[in-house]
């Protein structure tokens, strides 16, 4: 059975539009006509996600997401995706109350990782996703050991996401690099990219191996669950 897929985005605007390249790239389709029915509904007014889990902004997120989440639904989305990890901070909360499935590409990302033998990862994140510890608790249930930056190099991170990508600047690659390199010292086999603006980066740049894209995780497990298949790359 087909699904119409809706994606809860904006969270930021260029990660939903990546998604959805991402998605139509992924799609093992020869015609237009084979493509998965997409809903796209981005809302960049979004309260911050990162700045509420810290304490730093009043403003909740959730209520609008559950929104957007609703409205996708009367539109007959039978599966739903939010291009924004940090957003599935709020995970537990909104499957209950969504009829459609909410793909989770954390879990799945963990699941990949668990398939593949890893025992050690590194996670670049949002300081809000590595306080509520999504990523650590799901690579934890696999048996893998999460490895995360340390202060400063978290700083770098925050600094890639916020001042580089969602400003609509260039990615520092040194810094981006310096900060997977922190981790592997450490015996991370492999670097997460958990954030969805990290995963813009490896769209548009050769950052070069040992990294897991939980974004491209997240556009092959809607594809699939849209009743669709995955492009052998």
């Amino acid at each position: 059975m087909k699904e119409k897929l809706g994606i809860i985005g904006g969270l930021g605007p260029m990660a939903s539009a990546q998604f959805l390249e991402l998605l139509t790239d992924r799609t093992d389709a020869a015609t237009d006509q084979e493509h998965i029915e997409v809903f796209l509904y981005s809302r960049p007014q979004t309260p911050d996600r990162t700045a509420f889990l810290l304490g730093n902004s009043p403003d909740s997120p959730y209520p609008v997401l559950l929104d957007s989440g609703r409205k996708l639904e009367a539109l007959g989305c039978g599966v739903l995706v939010m291009p924004c990890m940090t957003a599935y901070s709020f995970y537990p909360e909104l499957k209950a109350e969504f009829h459609a499935r909410l793909i989770n590409p954390i879990l799945e990302s963990a699941a990949v990782l668990r398939k593949r033998g890893l025992k050690k990862a590194g996670i670049m994140a949002t300081d809000g996703t590595l306080q509520v510890g999504t990523f650590q608790k799901a690579l934890t249930e696999c048996g893998i050991e999460p490895i995360v930056p340390d202060a400063a190099y978290q700083a770098e991170v925050m600094g890639i996401i916020y001042d580089d990508v969602k400003s609509g600047r260039p990615a520092d690659m040194e810094r981006f690099h310096s900060v997977a390199h922190s981790m592997r010292a450490k015996g991370a086999e492999c670097v997460i990219l958990g954030c969805t603006e990290l995963s813009v980066i490896r769209q548009t740049q050769k950052i070069g191996a040992g990294f897991l894209d939980a974004m491209e995780v997240l556009a092959d497990c809607a594809i699939e669950a849209c009743g669709y298949r995955v492009k052998v790359l």
